[in-house]
């Protein structure tokens, strides 16, 4: 058999199942009828119940005492059982619709309340027998035909209506699968207007950075490159030979904190910061790095006195480093050098052309991350429609082989994935 739509699909469940449903849910109206009725007996049994007793309790209490044995609180209990009565059974609320789920929350709420009623009954009646017999006998007599309508309606429940609960289950699964189906194009929806708006940021990105690469290939442009590039390289020679000394000088912290070298406690602290953040000591320095060359010419003592423990080779390389410093201001030369670069791209810096270049840069970068935003929402939706479509799948071979079960007959379902 090939395979239909969603649509002809439902349409063919309804034709084969359309009889049987209304048969049975006939009858399950049949029954909660019955019970309608059988409540309604009820309540005015109780209006009755209740008026004969406040009848009765005209005549005052006193002399309803002295009439006859048990009598007021016979009478009293009589009211007592018809009140109780018309509390419940407004309680008990008639299904709007006729399905499984309406079925059993029905007969539930009919048990519970007619377990109310027999607990109620079980406590009263002795008190009111034996008078007011016709009355007790008539709500006796429904209270039983209640237990035996709710009885009948379980067991329909159970046997009969169960067919009609497959049916119920593969209506519910087929709007399900509608669902799914309305979830997967909007979702498809949302994909192509998303791809739509990726592919338009991605030209304008393109196009910025084929603007930017314009502007960077003017000459004022490249004297800022170049200038960054000389920044970038004196601030490397100078940690290297700030980093030369960083062995030696945990070396020296070492001998000072045992006591074996001394230093003052301003002296020990630009010690500690040579070790842990030398460049951004040194740049903070005085002019002369006074501070550094102290270090130094101390270090160079224990360095003599065969304190730090360094290798003749370490040794030579470290003096000669030191002698640089100390005598031939090679470190001065170099920062001397660095902020002088530094003075240079602040002021290119401040020229309009590169204004509008960094300006550039930033609003490209603001769109590269845009982008990215909405590549993950892409993906997070391209995510979805992969599970949607394994749950389309899952649903749809549940529905083939509930609709055969109900049928008896292969029908097979075609949907869009």
């Amino acid at each position: 058999m090939s395979a239909v739509s969603l649509t002809e699909f439902q349409k063919r469940i309804e034709k084969l199942t359309d009889k049987k449903v209304k048969k049975i849910r006939k009858k399950a109206y049949h029954l909660i009828k019955i019970i309608k009725k059988i409540l309604e007996s009820l309540e005015e049994e109780a209006e009755d119940m209740i008026k004969k007793s406040k009848e009765e309790l005209k005549e005052g209490v006193e002399t309803l005492a002295k009439k006859k044995a048990g009598y007021l609180d016979a009478v009293r209990s009589l009211e007592k059982f018809g009140e109780t009565i018309t509390n419940i059974v407004p309680n008990i609320r008639m299904p709007t619709e006729i399905n499984h789920k309406n079925l059993l929350e029905f007969h539930k709420n009919v048990i519970e309340n007619f377990t109310i009623l027999v607990k109620t009954k079980n406590k009263l009646d002795h008190k009111i027998h034996p008078y007011f017999i016709l009355l007790r006998s008539r709500v006796k007599g429904l209270i039983k035909k209640l237990e035996e309508a709710s009885y009948s309606l379980k067991k329909f429940i159970e046997a009969e209506y169960s067919e009609v609960e497959l049916i119920e289950q593969l209506y519910n699964e087929l709007d399900n699968m509608r669902k799914l189906l309305n979830q997967l194009n909007d979702l498809k929806e949302q994909i192509t207007n998303l791809e739509r708006k990726i592919d338009l940021e991605e030209t304008e990105i393109s196009k910025m950075k084929q603007k930017l690469t314009e502007m960077e290939n003017q000459e004022i442009f490249q004297s800022l490159t170049k200038i960054e590039e000389e920044i970038r390289i004196t601030k490397t020679k100078i940690m290297n030979i700030l980093n030369s000394f960083r062995k030696p000088f945990k070396k020296f912290l070492n001998l000072v904190t045992s006591g074996e070298a001394t230093l003052k406690l301003d002296e020990k602290d630009v010690l500690v910061k040579y070790i842990n953040n030398p460049f951004n000591m040194f740049i903070n320095e005085d002019k002369d790095a006074s501070k550094l060359k102290i270090l130094l010419l101390k270090m160079d003592v224990l360095i003599r006195e065969e304190k730090l423990g360094l290798e003749k080779r370490l040794i030579k390389r470290l003096q000669r480093a030191s002698e640089s410093i100390i005598n031939q201001d090679a470190l001065i030369k170099l920062s001397e050098k660095y902020f002088n670069m530094l003075k240079e791209r602040e002021h290119l810096l401040q020229k309009q052309e590169i204004q509008k270049l960094i300006n550039e840069k930033k609003l490209i970068e603001e769109k590269v991350k845009e982008l990215t935003k909405l590549k993950d929402s892409l993906r997070r939706l391209q995510e979805n429609v992969l599970e949607i479509r394994e749950k389309i799948e899952e649903i749809k071979t549940k529905i083939e082989d509930m609709a055969q079960k109900v049928t008896g007959i292969p029908l097979k379902l075609s949907v869009e994935r």
